[in-house]
């Protein structure tokens, strides 16, 4: 080496073995804290398991590496001094489920893409007369009826499924499908258009277990009033103000779809008892 000649350095490779962290999920991607790489920054904007050693870092979920990458991504793979993306995406988690479904907060209401099974309850449905909603799909057919006990336990057309979906604004009440067992087949409740009018039903088949939009098997399942808790009315998903009720021609009681006359209004053919199998 050339005495007075400036001493080239060997170059580092620290830079070269520790992985890019993710921009920020909100906030300047441009302040100083950004630039030096500060370590207590990141700590406070990220999940724990992208501050931990970069030997040991654990796998973050897939639904919250897609959130991550949802943030604008600098134009080189090193940040210092490099401008970043003008257009930034501000997401903000609100909750991690148990399913690992990231739920996010927009317009101050939160958002979901899909309806997913969380519970089913077994339970017979009463009316405000104490008769039990009986399905005969040989005679398309659903009314509440009165049974006797030993008809009540061949549970044939009686015996309901309740299938509870996870919300994320429970507000508009639990969403809730309805299906019933006659011996070896299911069948679900839906509502159907029909001349005009909208026609309860029963389907032969299975209440999905993840619903991806709308759909005419749900219901929000409500408390009746404030002062009767322990009856419920169940809105229809597709129709506000229109709910499940029953209708009397002749003898029968028919299940139907009926709309709420005024905001606070009461109806008490609306009004819906879940029993659990067996109790009178």
């Amino acid at each position: 080496m050339v005495s007075g000649e400036p001493r080239s350095r060997p170059r580092s490779r620290l830079r070269e073995r520790i992985p890019a962290l993710p921009a920020r999920l909100s906030g300047s991607h441009h302040s100083p804290a950004a630039r030096r790489g500060d370590s207590e920054d990141h700590r406070g904007s990220l999940p724990s398991f992208a501050c931990s050693s970069p030997r040991r870092q654990q796998e973050p979920p897939q639904a919250l590496l897609h959130a991550l990458r949802a943030s604008p991504a600098p134009q080189s793979r090193f940040s210092t001094g490099v401008k970043m993306s003008a257009d930034e995406i501000l997401v903000c988690a609100v909750k991690l489920g148990k399913n690992l479904c990231l739920y996010f907060i927009d317009d101050d209401e939160l958002e979901c893409d899909a309806l997913c099974k969380e519970k089913a309850l077994h339970r017979v449905l009463r009316n405000v007369n104490s008769q039990l909603l009986v399905v005969r799909p040989d005679l398309n057919l659903a009314a509440f009826e009165d049974v006797t006990d030993q008809e009540m336990q061949s549970g044939q057309g009686m015996h309901f499924t309740i299938h509870c979906y996870k919300t994320t604004t429970p507000a508009a009440g639990m969403p809730v499908a309805f299906s019933v067992q006659i011996e070896d087949k299911s069948y679900y409740m839906c509502c159907e258009k029909e001349r005009g009018e909208m026609i309860v039903r029963f389907k032969e088949g299975e209440v999905p277990k993840d619903i991806p939009g709308e759909s005419n098997i749900i219901f929000f399942k409500k408390t009746f009033t404030s002062s009767c808790s322990r009856a419920f009315k169940f809105e229809y998903s597709l129709e506000e103000g229109m709910f499940l009720a029953f209708k009397e021609e002749g003898y029968l009681r028919k299940l139907i779809l009926k709309k709420l006359s005024g905001k606070d209004g009461v109806d008490e053919t609306m009004k819906i008892s879940l029993s659990e199998l067996g109790q009178n």
